[in-house]
């Protein structure tokens, strides 16, 4: 390969994280013609298809899978490279952030980051969206979220991860509830009362819903009678019933009050949960992200 032909390996490795020529033209700037004529210069080069056309966009041949680790982890360190040498000053930046996180922090950490960001960096401006676990990783190698706030998972290799966030979890009722007035629940009690959970197909659920396994053979046998899809639907369900929910214990604290919460001590539900903030490996010493993840850490301290 000839050094006129390396920006056709920003192409390919476009294409095999998109999958769709579309989606690449639109992430590169560039037409589609100019991608189709790319994959096929490339095509020349490596003599080897590539990709095959299916009915949704195209698939990798294993050639390509192959090589695609390589020319990904050289791209990565190109754009850290150049990220090194870009100026960001906050204080005049009018740069767009594109945040995807949990709804648990949306009443809490966000509000805190905007009023942060708003002192600093009054010419920025946050997107804040709400996306699957599943697709965020994607998302954050494409570009197309700058960083992802959600529960703790082993990332892969192309993204950085650092935990902010470390909590436990507690039963909580209405304030108002009929029983536990001495603010204890027994497991029997927890079983024999009904219960509120975030809904299976919330894209939310990993955080709260991943327990270990002492603490499933008890859940298991809740008396699920209500899915709400957000956490903070949790709350506003046990506000003014009778149904207990799970929640952690440092935000169920925090708002106590507002939502009329009672928490309930217990002996029989030991589960830790952590939150972490992730990035791209290629963006690791970009200026604007880490600025932003500092940030994100200062409103952690201040909100949760």
């Amino acid at each position: 390969m000839r050094p006129s032909e390396y920006p056709l390996l920003a192409v390919f490795a476009a294409v095999v994280e998109e999958r769709k020529y579309t989606k690449v033209a639109k992430r590169l700037g560039i037409t589609q013609p100019s991608v189709s004529q790319s994959v096929a210069k490339l095509r020349g080069i490596y003599n080897d298809p590539l990709f095959i056309r299916e009915k949704l966009g195209v698939r990798p041949t294993e050639f390509a899978l192959e090589i695609y680790p390589d020319i990904a982890d050289a791209i990565s360190r190109l754009d850290a490279l150049s990220a090194t040498r870009t100026q960001f000053d906050p204080k005049s930046s009018k740069r767009v952030f594109r945040i995807s996180t949990i709804s648990l922090f949306e009443h809490t950490l966000i509000p805190e980051l905007f009023r942060i960001v708003e002192e600093e960096a009054p010419h920025i401006t946050l997107l804040v969206e709400n996306h699957s676990t599943k697709k965020t990783k994607d998302m954050l190698r494409g570009g197309s979220i700058d960083i992802a706030i959600e529960g703790v998972v082993e990332p892969p290799p192309f993204i950085k991860a650092q935990t902010f966030y470390d909590d436990e979890l507690v039963v909580v009722c209405g304030k108002s509830h009929p029983l536990f007035s001495k603010g204890t629940i027994s497991k029997e009690e927890f079983l024999n009362n009904q219960h509120v959970t975030l809904s299976s197909l919330s894209d939310n659920a990993s955080f709260f819903e991943s327990f270990s396994l002492n603490c499933l053979e008890v859940l298991r046998k809740r008396k699920v009678k209500r899915q709400v899809a957000s956490y903070w639907g949790l709350l506003s369900s046990v506000k003014d019933g009778d149904s207990l929910a799970i929640f952690s214990r440092k935000m169920a604290v925090a708002n106590i009050d507002l939502f009329n919460l009672k928490i309930l001590e217990n002996d029989f539900i030991r589960q830790k949960v952590a939150a972490s903030i992730y990035w791209s490996k290629s963006r690791n010493v970009d200026p604007s992200i880490v600025w932003l993840i500092n940030k994100v850490k200062e409103a952690s301290i201040c909100s949760l």
